[in-house]
């Protein structure tokens, strides 16, 4: 019955408009739009974060919320895309021949796992240490987070859009999610 308290809590607050929390109270840093951040390692790392937040939110609803939770999961899966293809786009030059393509491209695609499934588990630790009394904390830092993730979802498709012309173009397969 918990469960359903806090899955009807958390929809209320990703569905509200007003701000909740200060940028500290967030996994990811929403001080500027990811596609603008330089580093493509800490760019990666907010796309991971994002997709882990998709996941474990999508963890939460889907018991009480199936379709809501598909539906975030599905978010996860995109921001998992944006990882691995912002070290595509970064590591990818006119000179960039068809073998460094494909290694660059495998690379890439272990980092698309890699980063979001540490991520996941930073997230669940959090919860876990903060425990029953400060699970409404974690909740707003998990919401204020999904914020964040939620206003890079253009850049994000415009990332997924990349993935799918690099398909098209027959260059390479897109990897197995």
């Amino acid at each position: 019955m918990k469960i359903i308290k806090y899955a009807r809590l958390l929809t209320a607050l990703i569905i509200s408009t007003n701000s909740f929390g200060s940028s500290d109270s967030s996994y990811v840093d929403g001080s500027k739009p990811f596609l603008v951040i330089k580093d493509v390692n800490r760019q990666a790392e907010a796309w991971g974060t994002c997709s882990a937040a998709y996941d474990v939110i999508a963890m939460l609803l889907n018991e009480s919320n199936p379709a809501q939770a598909k539906h975030y999961k599905e978010l996860g899966n995109g921001a998992s895309m944006a990882v691995f293809i912002s070290h595509v786009v970064d590591g990818f030059t006119e000179a960039t021949n068809q073998d460094q393509l494909n290694s660059l491209w495998n690379y890439s695609k272990i980092l698309a796992d890699s980063i979001p499934e540490t991520k996941k588990t930073m997230i669940l630790a959090d919860a876990e240490s903060l425990g029953e009394s400060g699970a409404d904390e974690f909740l707003t830092k998990l919401v204020v987070t999904l914020k964040v993730c939620i206003a890079n979802l253009e850049s994000q498709q415009i990332y997924i859009d990349i993935v799918r012309d690099f398909a098209k173009s027959g260059l390479i397969t897109i990897p197995n999610k």
